[in-house]
């Protein structure tokens, strides 16, 4: 197979791509060892697996095959680079952790690149920018051990020149390739729908592969077929139980719709219908009742944060290729054509200078939010300003500013945002580590080594309260474990994943062998005297002063675990104006001819409908479910 990003970016599917290997197909003799190096048959004693290897440099240019790793945004990248004749003959990733969807498409995708320029310098893929940057510095540990000059594979950044003016006449545009871009591609293209999707990133998916895998539904046949009248009464499986549990939620400061909550009943009134039809087209689900932390929920498979939605993206993109959707990667929308005050087209610029003017019955903006545009999180929410997002890098509110542009409304601004516990950066990356307070029985403390609320209810909000209060907190924070906790941290038997097994790899899990030599290094002066309270509270079955109850007993005979954590904002929940059909509308509600919007270009539905924000995932599936049934009725 002829690999390259052309070839990718057509459109016709990721998955033919995932198994391809960079390489000349050429053979080389084993490499000679410099002098001083162990003679035959000598092991290195040290290294008991791979990760311990330590990579042997020849005196002079040699060929062979060289392996090496270099940490890329979860994990160790290994890379194994053949080298013949002055040349990179192969290049390709052996074995990583990286995110499905996002670090795995670089993972075949760069290589192929490198190996065509012989260019280490060339694009990362975007979007995969850390994973392209790992197996840089793994290729290139490579050929320094092979004895070669790297320098003569660093011939700078590739030109992108030769783009050309291309007219696109189509059914359907859509702008973005995310979560609800994609499954309204899939669902229009089944019905006979000539579509076309601009991407601005070489890769598919938006944020979709970023989430965990879980699927908001009720009464779907899945889980009818599972349920066999057991949880009937379930607000995951009962529409009405489920709105009688959100209406608790509504906030009367916010509330539009006298706690009618229109936007949350359009999702679950179509998220039965979504769910089977995933199933019937051939994404996968874990096998429900098998994992009881699931509960009746459908989990895409393998499970929660195993790359489920990684999995299930790829397969959607594959599958708009299959049925004859075209996505245009690399191509950035700058403008939606009018014809009066009815939208007909988009225009978008590629990386070769190409520019491509389409021209359709309908427009659907699905390009996400805002969280990676800096500029728009200070001006629409000042409280966070100057804090950066760990979010999708393509989310930098394009669609926003070009629906206001043509006259849509904007909503739900400047309200209060969730953080997720991430690593911090001190690896290179900050690897989320949302679920840790679920997987890692232990406490979160403050830079001072205080807790400072109940981090098992509302986590998000509530650590993301604590981070922006810094004369409280310190702006520090770190979560607290004992041996058990590390176990389990390692691979989570109720959870189902080992995701974050690479805390350790990493460095960002520290063991210490007493509490007062993690309180000194750390800085936390409070530590002892917290963890000696939340003992005797734990011992006593009681809860604590933030009403957190059950709380686990964590033993320090053995030491403690220690994992620096960063709070991060992860999206943004304000967004255009949007009916329960996906019509953009105008601030005074009136619909745009047209124009269509789904996914997190459009905010939070829940906040529309007076709540806090909940599950943006679930609302870009059923969103742009709802979105491709709208559009199909009105442009037949």
């Amino acid at each position: 197979m002829d690999l390259n990003r052309r070839d990718f970016l057509k459109g016709a599917g990721v998955v033919g791509a995932l198994g391809a290997v960079a390489t000349m197909g050429v053979g080389c003799a084993p490499a000679a060892p410099a002098e001083g190096d162990k003679a035959a048959g000598e092991t290195n004693a040290a290294a008991k697996t791979p990760n311990e290897t330590a990579y042997k440099k020849m005196s002079e240019a040699t060929d062979g095959k060289y392996v090496a790793k270099a940490m890329g945004h979860e994990n160790y990248v290994f890379v194994e680079t053949v080298v013949k004749d002055g040349a990179i003959a192969s290049l390709q990733v052996l074995n990583h952790d990286e995110t499905p969807g996002i670090g795995s498409l670089a993972a075949t995708m760069w290589p192929a690149k490198v190996l065509e320029t012989q260019n280490l310098d060339v694009d990362a893929i975007s979007g995969a920018t850390t994973t392209c940057n790992a197996i840089k510095n793994a290729a290139l540990e490579c050929l320094d051990n092979a004895g070669v000059d790297s320098s003569e594979f660093q011939k700078g950044p590739e030109e992108h020149t030769g783009g050309t003016e291309q007219a696109i006449d189509t059914d359907v545009i859509i702008m973005g390739a995310g979560t609800a871009g994609l499954v309204a591609a899939t669902r229009l293209l089944e019905k006979g729908v000539k579509v076309t999707l601009f991407e601005k990133q070489d890769i598919p998916g938006g944020s979709m592969s970023m989430t965990y895998s879980g699927v908001a539904s009720a009464g779907s046949k899945l889980q009818e077929n599972y349920s066999q009248g057991r949880f009937d009464d379930n607000p995951n499986y009962n529409k009405d139980a489920m709105m009688a549990v959100l209406s608790k939620y509504v906030n009367p400061e916010f509330d539009r719709f006298d706690g009618a909550m229109p936007y949350d009943h359009a999702m679950y009134d179509t998220s039965g219908a979504l769910v089977d039809w995933l199933h019937e087209i051939g994404v996968g689900f874990y096998s429900m009742g098998v994992n009881k932390a699931y509960g009746i929920t459908p989990y895409l498979a393998p499970g929660c944060y195993e790359g489920g939605c990684g999995q299930a993206m790829q397969y959607l993109a594959d599958r708009v290729g299959a049925l004859g959707g075209t996505i245009v990667y690399g191509a950035k929308v700058t403008d939606i054509t009018m014809d009066g005050d009815r939208a007909t087209g988009l225009v978008a610029e590629g990386k070769d200078g190409s520019v491509y003017t389409a021209t359709a019955k309908a427009v659907l903006l699905a390009s996400g939010g805002f969280g990676a545009n800096q500029e728009m999180v200070d001006e629409y929410y000042p409280q966070y300003a100057g804090r950066s997002f760990n979010c999708c890098p393509a989310s930098t509110g394009d669609g926003i500013v070009l629906g206001q542009k043509v006259g849509a409304g904007i909503e739900c601004m400047g309200r209060e945002l969730g953080a997720y516990m991430s690593t911090t950066s001190q690896a290179g990356s900050r690897m989320e580590i949302a679920f840790m307070y679920q997987t890692t029985p232990g406490i979160m403390v403050n830079a001072h080594g205080d807790q400072f609320g109940n981090v098992m209810k509302a986590n998000h909000f509530v650590i993301g309260a604590a981070l922006c209060d810094e004369e409280a907190n310190g702006g520090k924070f770190y979560w607290i474990t004992d041996e058990s906790g590390a176990v389990t941290t390692m691979n989570n038997l109720t959870w189902g994943f080992d995701t974050y097994k690479a805390v350790f790899e990493r460095g960002d899990m520290v063991h210490y062998d007493t509490v007062e030599e993690a309180a000194e290094a750390t800085g936390c002066t409070n530590l002892a005297a917290t963890l000696e309270k939340h003992n005797g509270h734990a011992l006593a079955g009681e809860e604590d002063e933030w009403k957190r109850s059950k709380l686990p007993y964590l033993d320090t005979h053995d030491g403690i675990w220690v994992c620096g954590v960063e709070p991060t904002f992860y999206l943004t929940t304000g967004g255009l104006m949007i009916d329960t059909s996906c019509h953009v509308t105008k601030e005074d509600g009136t619909v745009i001819p047209g124009l269509y919007a789904a996914g997190d270009v459009c905010g939070s539905i829940e906040e529309k409908d007076g709540k806090q924000y909940g599950m943006g995932f679930d609302a870009a599936m059923n969103y742009g479910y709802i979105m491709a049934e709208t559009v199909a009725s009105e442009i037949a």
